[in-house]
């Protein structure tokens, strides 16, 4: 079959429009996120581990509030109309924050930005929680390794360039404007799900019509159709399987190990920079660099980490970044060290586990790619981060050091997870490791 090479992913004939679509959203629905970003951990530099603790605590009760209405869309509408739906909410969210932060209330505008904090945390995951769904919806496990990494590249150029919009727009305007820019995004990044949900029918002619695997692939019809059950229905499908359990528990230790870096980034960031301007740009230009790397390891590695070496190598890649840079923090808990470990350790899960974790969601059936998913990546995702907070402020009082020395163990049990999961996926995929390296 006629293929094209690039960018370390390969792109099939009657493919291009489909990638295409999907990687111009998930441009604009990152760009608008980016923006928006270093305001949210502005925010969380301001405050004691306490209340920020507290934050943590509020957005994950708001995901367990979200799941259940999520679950009855689902129910109700089919794909096309669920994305519609979940997306014009969030424009309308935005719209509110802008009314009541242009307020003249100065207790409004403190109410406005603590419920800002939350709902950007809350926006950050829903919004490329449906995202996801939907293309694990429409691409096979097969398709998902080939193309999953070079789509989350077209994010990552939309993330490096919102973080260089807040690092130019940081200063010159208020904040409530900021929001009008993620409104936009999201609207043309609605056009580009259209055209996909379009272009879904020659897609499944191609891959079906192709010599590779079409295992894990949706029926279209069933694809589109409105789904059965709620929020019990994917807490029961995530308690009988141990296959979903599996990334539940792979998921916490993201969550959890990625929670205590950003609390330790927020420490002693705040300690070093006393300046609020100083720690706005310096998220910003962290931002900007974590994107730059991401989208390198995006275009040049995830696919062919995936396809040469298969799911499970590829998820053990962060665990040992966080061995690394943990160790590290142990020895110099210091603001060059925490920077380097945030950017790379980000980098990485950005750039290579994000696409893995996502094709783990391929082998499963329409239930659990949006039902089970969605309290996977927001419930289970937030409760994680709420866990880890609750950890940090009992065991921050031992000092840095023995923090960093104290999460060891932690990683190394998230690498034995991460084998796992990996290979349980490939074997539900039916891949032979040896048969499917180019």
């Amino acid at each position: 079959m006629a293929f094209r090479e690039k960018w370390g992913t390969r792109v099939q004939a009657g493919e291009g429009p489909s990638v295409a679509f999907a990687t111009v959203w998930l441009f604009f629905l990152l760009l608008g996120y980016f923006v928006v970003r270093p305001v949210r951990e502005t925010l969380s530099s301001l405050v004691d581990s306490e209340d920020l603790k507290q934050l943590f605590l509020f957005s994950f009760l708001s995901m367990l509030a979200a799941v259940p209405v999520y679950g009855l869309l689902v129910n109700a509408l089919p794909r096309r109309w669920l994305v519609r739906v979940v997306y014009h909410t969030f424009v309308l969210c935005l719209l509110v924050f802008w009314y009541f932060l242009r307020t003249g209330s100065p207790v409004v505008q403190a109410w406005a930005a603590w419920v800002l904090f939350i709902w950007i945390s809350f926006f950050g995951v829903f919004a490329t929680t449906v995202f996801w769904s939907v293309l694990a919806d429409i691409f096979s496990s097969q398709q998902a390794k080939r193309l999953f990494g070079f789509i989350a590249a077209g994010g990552t150029c939309g993330a490096l360039i919102g973080s260089l919009v807040a690092g130019q727009l940081a200063g010159r305007i208020a904040t409530e404007e900021f929001l009008f820019v993620p409104v936009v995004m999201i609207e043309l990044g609605l056009l580009c799900a259209w055209l996909l949900e379009k272009s879904h029918t020659q897609l499944v002619h191609e891959d079906q019509a192709s010599d590779v695997s079409s295992s894990g692939f949706p029926d279209a019809n069933q694809s589109t159709a409105a789904s059965q059950g709620g929020l019990w229905s994917a807490i029961t499908q995530v308690l009988r399987s141990p296959y979903l359990q599996l990334i539940c528990l792979f998921i916490f230790f993201v969550q959890f190990c990625g929670t205590q870096m950003y609390f330790e980034q927020a420490k002693i960031v705040k300690s070093a920079l006393p300046r609020e301007a100083e720690r706005l740009a310096l998220f910003a230009n962290i931002d900007l660099a974590t994107q730059v790397l991401t989208l390198l390891a995006q275009l040049f590695l995830s696919s062919f980490l995936l396809r040469r070496f298969g799911v499970a190598a590829t998820l053990l890649i962060l665990p040992f970044v966080y061995l690394c840079s943990f160790s590290a923090l142990a020895l110099n808990a210091s603001l060059q060290v925490m920077v380097v470990a945030v950017v790379i350790g980000r980098a990485t899960g950005y750039g290579i586990t994000v696409p893995a974790r996502e094709v783990l969601f391929t082998v499963v059936d329409r239930e659990d790619k949006y039902k089970s998913k969605s309290f996977i990546d927001t419930v289970v995702l937030r409760g994680s981060d709420a866990a880890a907070a609750s950890a940090f402020t009992r065991i921050e009082v031992m000092g840095l050091r023995w923090l960093n020395l104290c999460l060891l163990p932690v990683v190394v049990l998230w690498i034995f997870v991460s084998w796992y999961l990996g290979r349980k996926q490939e074997c539900m995929a039916g891949i032979d490791r040896s048969q499917s390296r180019d």
